[in-house]
């Protein structure tokens, strides 16, 4: 069931990859892994403290006003743990998104299926290293919140790593402060 699933949204975002590369459209996917970390009271309940993800696929649009839509899925392969996420987040990046160095803030929600399906309100950091105008490296780090009333599923952070490339060549700058400051 996993696989078919991980095949299914796999295939998705090929497919809105297909219609998304042009050069009015700002768009990247990522590859990577991530974990799972919970507190050992926590452990016991979900079954450990870390679940590791890899892969994990990310999709991402620059919008306007300096947001970004981002869809993630990931799952835990070869875990004992069963963890499989799929997340909504939307990114600010503070008017830098041409610098070759992008942080941002996150704010969305996931949708974790472990024991049981379980909603998560997310937030966070992470920052776009461009080492080119197609490649890049990503950091981030989320906390899921859950809250108290779903017992399958605790609060947790959520670190991730992983490889990005822009469909189209991103104008970038060598500044990581923005002239206008």
């Amino acid at each position: 069931m996993k696989m078919q699933l991980g095949l299914l949204v796999f295939g998705f975002l090929l497919i809105l990859n297909l219609n998304a590369q042009n050069p009015t459209n700002k768009w990247v996917a990522e590859i990577g892994t991530a974990f799972a970390g919970y507190t050992k009271p926590d452990a016991s309940v979900v079954g450990g403290q870390i679940a590791y993800q890899t892969p994990r696929f990310t999709l991402a649009r620059y919008f306007k006003w300096n947001l970004t839509m981002v869809a993630s899925f990931a799952t835990a392969i070869g875990d004992d743990q069963e963890y499989t996420t799929f997340d909504g987040l939307l990114r600010y990046d503070f008017g830098n998104s041409s610098d070759n160095i992008v942080p941002y803030v996150v704010i969305g929600g996931s949708f974790i299926q472990a024991k049981r399906l379980t909603p998560t309100v997310n937030f966070g950091i992470g920052n776009t290293f461009w080492i080119s105008s197609k490649y890049g490296v990503n950091v981030q780090f989320l906390y899921k919140f859950s809250e108290t009333r779903f017992q399958s599923q605790k609060s947790h952070i959520y670190p991730s790593a992983g490889l990005v490339y822009s469909f189209g060549a991103r104008p970038t700058s060598n500044r990581i402060w923005n002239s206008t400051h």
